[in-house]
């Protein structure tokens, strides 16, 4: 249950360190009418690690496609619905009809409509997917739809857990103000998901630990539990709170 806890605060904790380091200004810029630039979307790649997943003669392209297809349908988006996730299935088999022909095409397109709608959108990555079979939402395929559906309803049960550590943690409401609390719940279980499917905890306290360096300490809501030492059963690890294996 220690191991739990810990998890949960720090997924809690690395999507509000993320979005104040970057997830926050990229939403800000994607999600408005700002014209995406080949700049804009380098250092969206690099921030995301998926520099390499795109070729560079393919980069005008896939910006084009981003610009004139995609971008304006997930904006549009206001609220998560079967239909809205769906649309990203769509948009995905437009782009392979286009020709953008990379591995990756899901979770970049994913993570580009969490950047539209941060709100809606969750990105569909290997650690997310593999945690949510893991936790026991069986996927009946590899839709994106499919899996958004079993995402919303996990969102129903962490965001009281969400709530619960932002205010036993942050009572200056400091989090609250950096991130919006809807915004909160989807970025915290995205990574809760990850450290299910076996995303390293390391590498979200180095995230964590670098949105705090500047200013002397973080923004965040810290655990109040230090990370526990024994090693984790992997059970211990991959299991969302009140949830049993299989």
């Amino acid at each position: 249950m220690r191991e739990q806890q810990y998890l949960d605060d720090l997924s809690v904790r690395a999507a509000v360190a993320a979005w104040t380091t970057g997830e926050g200004a990229f939403a800000s810029d994607i999600g408005s009418d700002v014209a995406l630039t080949v700049s804009l979307l380098d250092r969206w790649l690099s921030y995301w690690d998926l520099a390499d997943r795109l070729r560079r003669p393919q980069r005008a392209q896939f910006l084009a496609f981003l610009e004139q297809t995609a971008r304006p349908a997930f904006r549009a988006a206001t609220e998560p619905s079967p239909e809205v996730f769906g649309l990203l299935d769509d948009i995905n088999y437009q782009a392979v009809r286009d020709g953008l022909t990379t591995s990756s095409l899901m979770i970049m397109l994913s993570r580009f409509a969490c950047s539209c709608r941060p709100a809606v959108y969750a990105p569909a990555s290997q650690h997310s997917r593999r945690g949510m079979q893991i936790i026991g939402r069986k996927l009946a395929d590899m839709s994106y739809r499919t899996y958004m559906l079993a995402f919303m309803k996990e969102r129903e049960r962490f965001a009281d857990r969400v709530a619960t550590i932002v205010l036993a943690d942050d009572p200056t409401g400091a989090a609250a103000a950096a991130v919006p609390l809807d915004v909160l719940v989807m970025r915290a279980l995205d990574r809760r998901l990850m450290l299910a499917g076996g995303f390293a905890p390391e590498r979200l306290e180095a995230l964590v630990a670098r949105a705090a360096k500047p200013a002397g300490k973080s923004d965040a809501p810290r655990a109040k539990a230090s990370r526990p030492s024994a090693s984790p059963t992997r059970a211990g690890r991959n299991l969302l709170p009140d949830q049993t294996a299989g």
